[in-house]
Order: structure tokens, then sequence, then C-alpha cells
């Protein structure tokens, strides 16, 4: 008898395609709540589940291993975050965790870059006027000539910058932590070559100095002890007054009380965001919700839920279940 895999319901319809024509194990949706997919692994007797970004703390971990027991079983993420998923207690229950790293870099660096032209065009305020039956032209900001600042120079970052510094004639800065010596000695070039092939004019890791250049910031962190709310109040502060700031990384690295404040106060002329500390989005503090404000631009996390990241993100995400259940952990893209 074959083995079934559980899908979340939401990852489940954005790959159904390819689900559908998985001849290898029996692919079923299930609930994408924790007590729900727990009960189902429980009932159709699942060592494998893909799912998508929502938390899981505890009930999926001790179904897995109830049914699992010492074969393992599989958590395969539809996605490239993982901090939704408890690593030490699957690494404790003999639980692989996954991800797809890759598969949808273009697609949320095209957000980005759509974001950011909203943003600075003021696309959302005139949209809503126009419904309203009002002509309310604004003034928006060409980007040509602009200092774009990438936080976090990781895959999507460059891929922004590339496009910002080739396709719009931006001047693009990028920060991150690794110094040059350890960037050049993990990709065996050097680091005015890296930031040539991807437009950057300047690499550094100080923050501080960094963000006191940017027009425009677009954060590229991803999620680590280090960088829980690393965009903070102080962070913010140091940002030139009347910047922009966009956000399509994960929820988790800014603060949104600080950032509402830094809005509110006319520091930042205007925020665009498509992740968020809670998903869906409740504000962090009931005074402080960020759909209030006139200069702020929300999307609900689709910057990787495009047809052909969804594509790549399923095929991606069932590769890992396969080659976990075939026994070829080696092939595995892990993160556990």
């Amino acid at each position: 008898m074959s083995d079934t895999v559980l899908v979340t319901q939401p990852e489940y319809v954005k790959g159904e395609r390819l689900f559908a024509q998985c001849g290898d194990f029996q692919l079923l949706a299930a609930a994408e709540d924790e007590a729900s997919l727990a009960q189902a692994v429980r009932a159709h007797g699942c060592r494998a589940v893909i799912v998508g970004v929502q938390p899981f703390r505890g009930p999926l971990y001790e179904a897995l291993h109830e049914v699992a027991g010492e074969r393992g079983a599989i958590i395969s993420r539809f996605g490239v975050g993982h901090d939704n998923v408890d690593k030490p207690l699957a690494r404790r229950l003999g639980i692989v965790v996954t991800n797809t790293p890759g598969v949808l870099n273009g697609s949320v660096a095209e957000h980005a870059i759509g974001l950011i032209g909203s943003l600075v065009r003021h696309v959302a305020a005139c949209h809503e006027a126009m419904k309203s039956g009002r002509w309310r032209p604004q003034s928006g900001m060409e980007l040509r000539g602009k200092t774009l600042g990438i936080l976090g120079f990781g895959a999507i970052g460059r891929r922004v910058a590339a496009i910002a510094h080739f396709g719009f004639g931006m001047r693009v800065i990028a920060a991150g932590r690794s110094s040059a010596q350890a960037l050049e000695r993990r990709e065996g070039s050097p680091l005015n070559a890296i930031c040539r092939q991807y437009g950057v004019s300047e690499y550094t890791t100080d923050v501080t100095a960094f963000l006191s250049e940017a027009d425009v910031l677009s954060i590229h962190l991803p999620v680590t002890e280090t960088t829980n709310r690393f965009v903070n109040a102080e962070r913010l502060a140091c940002m030139k007054r009347g910047a922009w700031l966009v956000n399509t990384a994960r929820g988790a690295v800014l603060d949104e009380d600080a950032l509402y404040d830094a809005l509110s106060a006319g520091h930042l002329s205007g925020a665009a965001l498509d992740v968020y500390q809670q998903e869906p989005y409740h504000p962090q503090s009931p005074d402080r919700d960020l759909r209030t404000l006139p200069n702020i631009l929300l999307t609900p996390h689709i910057g990787s839920n495009t047809i052909q990241a969804n594509e790549a993100l399923a095929r991606a995400s069932l590769a890992n279940v396969v080659h976990f259940l075939q026994g070829h952990l080696e092939l595995l893209t892990r993160v556990d």
C-alpha cells in the first residue's frame, strides 16, 4: 500500500495540478490548523506532510512521531522560511524538516519592485480616490538616481538590486552580516565582482551608516535569533527623514509598532508590507493598527504567490517528500 501524504489546504490549491498528478503517493488536502492536521495524520497513518506558513507548536510533531516511530517523519515546507516550524522539537522526535530554497526568488523580487513603484507614486491612495469619485492626483518620486538600500544580501535581495539598478537606474547599496572577506571566501569571487554583477555600488556591515543613506529601504533578512525585530525604533530613527520602507521578507524582522510610530510622526514618507508579525494581520498593539494609516500599502503575503512560483514550490516540496520516503536523505534540502 502506498504512503499517504497530507498537504495543507492553501498549499494544495496552489499546487493542485501537480499534486493531483502524482502517481507515487496519495496526496490529500488537509486543514491547516495544527489540531486538525494532527488528527488527519493519525487518521491516515501519515509520516509526511507538506505545510505552509502557519505555526506548528506541538500536536503535529506528536502525531507524526506516534505514527512513524523509529522510521521517522518529514515536515516539508512549501516555501523558504521555516521559523514556523519548531526544529529542536522536530529533531528530538526524529522528524526531518525541509524547505524549497531558490524557487521563489524571482516572484518575491518582482513583488518588492512593484511595491516600491506603487509606494513612491501613491498608487493605493490615488486608486481609492478614483473609486470614490474623487480626482486627486498626487506628485510622486522618480526612482532613477535615488538610493535603494538592500538589507540582507541574499538571493532575493540581489535580484531586487539588479532590477533596480539595471532597470531603473537606481544607486544600490547593500548591507549584510558577513564581512567582505567571509563573503569572498564563501562565494569564491572578489567582492567588487559580486557587487558589479548585481549593480551594487557599495556593500557594508555597518547598518547604521547604511540606513542613513537609503531613500528606499527593501528588507530581505531571514528570521533568526539575531534578526527578530531587527528593524526596530532605533534603526528606523537612523533612516533619513522622508525615506520609504518595503518588507517582503518575514514579518518577525520588523517591529510593527515602531514602524507605526515612524509613519505617523512623518519620519518616513510611507511603507509597503507583504509580511506581518501575525498572519492574517493583527496589530501588535491595538492603538497602532497599520491599516489606519494613510501612508501604508499592505498586501496579504503574496510575494511568492504566482502561478510559476507555486508550481515550482509544489514540485520542490514534493521532491523532498519523495526523496525522504524512498530513503534518499542525502538529496533533501534540510533545515533541521
